[in-house]
């Protein structure tokens, strides 16, 4: 008899447990979502904003290396004694 008494409240617990209506933890408002739609505007601006600044800085990196770095003599190749010479031979 405490047995099946002990089954019954265990299967009363569970439907009142079961039965409840589910909490909704994922609403999003529609002013959340206003706010989020306004900050990913935002961000595609500063995106576009920084992509300007890149080229600008490319485009001037590149003309220095035009201008500075492009009529550097190009190092000797020899056989690594410095200047092309031969090594010295022992007689």
């Amino acid at each position: 008899m405490k047995k099946l008494a002990t089954l019954m409240i265990i299967a009363i617990a569970l439907a009142i447990i079961g039965c409840q209506p589910q909490q909704q933890q994922n609403v999003v408002t529609r002013e959340q979502l206003d706010a989020v739609k306004a900050e990913i505007s935002a961000l595609k601006s500063q995106v576009a904003n920084l992509q300007t600044a890149l080229d600008s800085l490319t485009a001037n990196y590149n003309a220095h290396l035009d201008k500075y770095h492009k009529s550097m003599p190009k190092p000797p190749t020899g056989g690594g004694t410095g200047g092309g010479l031969k090594p010295p031979t022992q007689k």
